[in-house]
């Protein structure tokens, strides 16, 4: 990137500064990497064993978890590291983080002040407590860092970048299938853009750049789709846990013991009622479901029932529903670590330190959306979407601060645009480039 030389001395100390940061934080935190709470690590160890993703109770073939996150664990099994090379692997993708963001900043026309958010990323709490946990947030958000880096590239639309967006997209929907309606919200913005017949620059190249994104993602997931249809029958493209994240948000105990219950009860053991309580609610709901869960199919029954069952509960309870939705908001931009969040467990006057952080980047994304840096650089309008869409997920499904991690990098180019003021807006419409497709 020979244009970006002159900036390049800031973004190394920005990595340099991220090494310090994460390396200094996994050595602390190192035995939460054995918080699998979410089973991707016994379904990597599963891996290195029967070469295949397969239930750690029963053993059949299970499609719970989108694929990725495990099969890139299974990799770092294979070569012995355990603990220490998973947090290798976290630091490393951490890393790519920092720079994706730096070069998206650089594309959106924030220049020399790239570096901003980029050093923002590298202290996150979130990014950098959740880079010691066994979950997908730090691949993800680094496929969906590189995914927005190539979407807002000044360069024409083209067929190798647009195979390069379609295996970024693909490989991230193996990792978190929520970005299936970052998909879903861009198709919405490019029918009403065509059928209002908006002026657009010239795109000869845009229907093979187009085609070529298509079959990189179904490159991507194809292989997934075609192995959950050979093992079972069952055609399953993300994954069979989505019915269980709309159900535990959308059912008569959470809306009873959280959502009409004060701002900032949680759904545990202490604030519960005997017989209401998470453990009780879940055996109850396991003795409702169709049958024992082995194998995709049956797994697919459940998902399906559990997604009918959610959405009974949501129109049976309307003011019920539209409380939960109103709390998930909240509880996704959140200044302060609530259950379950990275940093949930640690002195409140740490918690006043990330609550402050927080506070002040949600101010300044905000002060930065008012500034509109889209109406000067159409590039700005991808990674507006992606925050868009991901927002709008968790107002239905399960939330809380953690999920918010992944477009944390969005919100910080935000931030930069609300902190620098209008001289920086100026600056971005100087260096406007065509849309990003």
């Amino acid at each position: 990137m020979p244009g970006y030389r002159s900036d390049l001395t800031p973004l190394l100390g920005v990595i340099l500064l991220a090494l310090v940061v994460r390396i200094s934080v996994a050595a602390w935190r190192m035995d939460s990497l054995q918080d699998d709470r979410d089973h991707y690590r016994l379904l990597a160890e599963g891996l290195v064993q029967t070469g295949g993703l397969t239930h750690p109770d029963h053993g059949t073939p299970t499609a719970y978890r989108p694929p990725l996150y495990p099969l890139v664990l299974a990799a770092v099994g294979w070569t012995g590291s355990g603990d220490i090379g998973v947090a290798g692997l976290h630091l490393l993708l951490g890393l790519a983080t920092v720079v994706l963001t730096w070069i998206t900043g650089v594309h959106l026309g924030l220049g020399r002040r790239a570096w901003w958010p980029a050093a923002a990323v590298t202290v996150d709490p979130l990014l950098v407590v959740g880079a010691t946990l066994p979950m997908t947030e730090t691949l993800f958000a680094a496929l969906a860092m590189g995914m927005l880096a190539a979407a807002t590239s000044p360069a024409a639309p083209s067929g190798s970048r647009g195979l390069l967006l379609g295996i970024l997209f693909g490989l991230a929907a193996l990792c978190r299938p929520s970005v299936w309606a970052f998909a879903a919200v861009l198709a919405v913005v490019a029918v009403v853009g065509r059928f209002r017949k908006r002026a657009e620059p010239d795109r000869s190249s845009q229907p093979l750049a187009l085609a070529t994104t298509l079959a990189g993602i179904a490159l991507c997931v194809g292989p997934w789709l075609g192995r959950n249809l050979a093992v079972s029958g069952a055609p399953v493209l993300t994954s069979t846990h989505g019915g269980y994240t709309l159900l535990l948000g959308n059912n008569p105990d959470f809306y009873d013991q959280v959502v009409r219950r004060p701002l900032g009860t949680t759904w545990n053991d202490k604030t519960s009622d005997p017989g209401h309580r998470p453990g009780e609610w879940r055996e109850s709901l396991e003795a409702r479901l169709p049958g024992p869960a082995h194998g995709i199919q049956a797994e697919q029954q459940r998902d399906r029932f559990m997604y009918r069952l959610a959405l009974s509960h949501a129109a049976g309870d309307p003011s019920g529903f539209a409380r939960a939705c109103l709390l998930r908001v909240l509880r996704f931009w959140t200044p302060w670590p609530l259950e379950s969040a990275p940093g949930s467990a640690w002195p409140t006057p740490l918690k006043w330190a990330v609550a402050a952080w927080y506070t002040a980047t949600l101010v300044a994304m905000l002060v930065g959306l008012c500034r509109t840096p889209w109406a000067g650089h159409g590039g700005w309008q991808t990674p507006l979407l992606f925050l868009l869409a991901l927002s709008l997920v968790h107002v239905v499904f399960w939330s809380t601060m953690r999920m918010r991690a992944p477009v944390m990098p969005v919100v910080f180019l935000l931030g930069t645009i609300g902190v620098c003021g209008r001289s920086v807006r100026e600056a971005v419409s100087k260096t406007a480039a065509p849309e990003a497709y």
